[in-house]
């Protein structure tokens, strides 16, 4: 790689016809210039080049080299212009992972109306609750929920929200309208599947924690699935306010406990950042979907 550097360097020199032109060019050092020109010409074991104070002038060998190497600079010179334009351009193709449970309500959306704008950018989407690595798995940016400890990824807070408790009206015509965590003993709760453990929900109010054991009449791993049969009456549910916000403004779902704040991953509120390697930031099409991002769910909030 540092004898190309130096071919390089001399290609450029013949071409400026002059050490301190090329050095405008390629910025680099004349002195740099000058002494890799001459490590080139100590490791071929040949003049390339007559030099004098005012003049400067290809030997016979150093002209034929020259002819030689000028196909090959020139051909890895367009690569390099090719593969930077195609970094800046808003064209290609970007890998994301994103969460479960939040497509329908914040991510399609978000996607769609990016895709609007960016109609030549191929979006490949994979929806996992696995934090997938970057470079094994082949992902340029993720969509991620929590706080976010891997030191070696930039993350940016999209939108922050909380979980709340729902019932559609028709469950709550025929039971007992919850007024304290306790009252929740004898409901039919509807939980985010949890296989191995008891279910628990943490309440706050006033600062003061009430830890309830739930015992769960149905366990569900897709928010989106909760929703619908929260909706249909089998009980009350656990939701993000994001999945279900339209509902309750429609009252098809009512919220239950309003008064309490129900603590996630011991989290009074949740985030979704966007997530991202240093190196994969240099890509054009990477900043730009992050900015977007960011501007949308400012509008959006």
């Amino acid at each position: 790689m540092d004898d190309f550097n130096a071919m390089a360097l001399f290609a450029c020199v013949v071409e400026c016809k002059s050490f301190s032109k090329a050095s405008i060019k390629s910025g680099v050092p004349t002195s740099s210039i000058s002494r890799k020109v001459s490590e080139l010409e100590k490791s071929l074991n040949i003049q390339l080049l007559e030099r004098t104070t005012r003049t400067l002038r290809l030997t016979e060998k150093g002209r034929a080299f020259y002819e030689k190497i000028k196909p090959a600079i020139c051909l890895l010179n367009d690569a390099r212009i090719d593969l930077k334009d195609r970094n800046e351009s808003d064209d290609g193709v970007l890998r994301i992972s994103v969460p479960p449970g939040l497509e329908e309500s914040l991510i399609i959306p978000c996607l769609s109306e990016f895709k609007k704008n960016n109609p030549n950018v191929v979006l490949k989407v994979i929806v996992t609750a696995a934090n997938l690595k970057f470079v094994e798995d082949g992902i340029d940016v993720a969509l991620r929920v929590g706080d976010l400890k891997d030191s070696n990824c930039i993350a940016h807070c999209l939108i922050e929200y909380q979980h709340v408790l729902v019932a559609s009206p028709a469950y709550l015509k025929n039971k007992r309208t919850p007024v304290k965590p306790g009252d929740l003993s004898d409901q039919q709760i509807i939980c985010a599947t949890n296989w191995h453990d008891d279910a628990q929900w943490v309440f706050v109010k006033n600062n003061k924690k009430t830890v309830i054991d739930i015992n769960e009449s149905l366990s569900l791993n897709h928010y989106a699935a909760i929703k619908l049969a929260a909706e249909n009456g089998l009980g009350i549910a656990e939701l993000p306010l994001v999945n279900c916000q339209k509902e309750i403004q429609q009252r098809n779902l009512i919220q239950v406990l309003p008064k309490y704040v129900l603590s996630v991953y011991d989290q009074s509120t949740i985030k979704l950042s966007i997530v991202y390697t240093a190196n994969r930031y240099n890509s054009v099409l990477i900043k730009n979907f992050k900015n977007f991002c960011v501007n949308y769910f400012n509008k959006a909030v």
